[in-house]
């Protein structure tokens, strides 16, 4: 967990800044150990809680680049060069166990040595649902005929210059079924959201489009139990926010863990 090539990635805005400090706060605890870059993407530097702003690496996102996809996308085009790989995690998913450094250097060991290889996904929540080893590792490989999602916002360790060219994909498709008279930024956060284009059928059908060639792989899930999902490279509890709304269990993590949410 200590290749500066991979970039610890929050894209966020301030509604969310709130969940910032807890977030951060949770990955120094938890991760102590992870030397990745931490960058923080937003439209509004400015109103970043302090001294958060002074600590990480902030890229500045211009306003036409608030809608969803765009953000992302922008994101990673303002990474500095040596950035290869992308670990994109919203602020609302808070990591509330030790990561297991092996697999997570694992991963980044197969990135650098299978060009062919786009993605590690170490959440296994979901899939995988087939039984083929990557390259006899601990890795199983996401297959289309039996996984569903292969693109997921679970945390992934990603090709930087494939995340961007999917993130391209949903951005023309959503600026396609764009009127010419319709709020461009309001339709593509739509999309992306409530419709959730990314992990639907369409948005998978997409990424094979793009990535034509390119293979996906991720951890195998320990158990059936819920907390399984806590037996993995980075166990962490996602979606503290549900239609903007903070979930009763994230106040209690927040409380348990020193910090009192709005």
């Amino acid at each position: 967990m200590d290749d500066p090539t991979c970039a610890y990635l929050i894209n966020t805005t301030p509604k969310y800044f709130y969940l910032l400090p807890l977030h951060i706060s949770l990955l120094h605890r938890y991760a102590p150990s992870c030397a990745w870059p931490i960058y923080i993407a937003t439209e509004a530097p400015e109103l970043l809680p302090l001294p958060l702003a002074k600590s990480l690496n902030i890229i500045h996102l211009p306003t036409n680049k608030e809608a969803f996809f765009d953000s992302r996308a922008e994101a990673i085009r303002l990474l500095p060069a040596s950035i290869k790989y992308v670990f994109p995690i919203q602020e609302d998913f808070l990591l509330e166990g030790r990561p297991m450094k092996e697999p997570i250097q694992e991963a980044i060991d197969l990135l650098n040595t299978h060009p062919d290889l786009s993605s590690v996904r170490l959440m296994p929540c979901p899939g995988p649902r087939g039984v083929k080893q990557f390259q006899g590792t601990t890795f199983r490989i996401l297959e289309k005929e039996t996984d569903t999602i292969i693109f997921t916002y679970q945390a992934t360790i990603w090709r930087r210059d494939d995340y961007l060219a999917f993130m391209d994909a949903l951005i023309a498709y959503s600026t396609e079924k764009t009127a010419p008279t319709e709020d461009r930024q309001k339709k593509q956060n739509n999309i992306a959201i409530k419709v959730n284009l990314a992990e639907i059928h369409l948005g998978q059908s997409l990424l094979h489009n793009v990535l034509q060639g390119k293979q996906h792989i991720a951890y195998v899930r320990e158990g059936d139990h819920p907390n399984a999902v806590y037996l993995c490279p980075w166990p962490y509890r996602p979606t503290a926010v549900v239609r903007g709304q903070l979930e009763p269990w994230a106040a209690e993590l927040a409380k348990r863990e020193g910090f009192a949410l709005p």
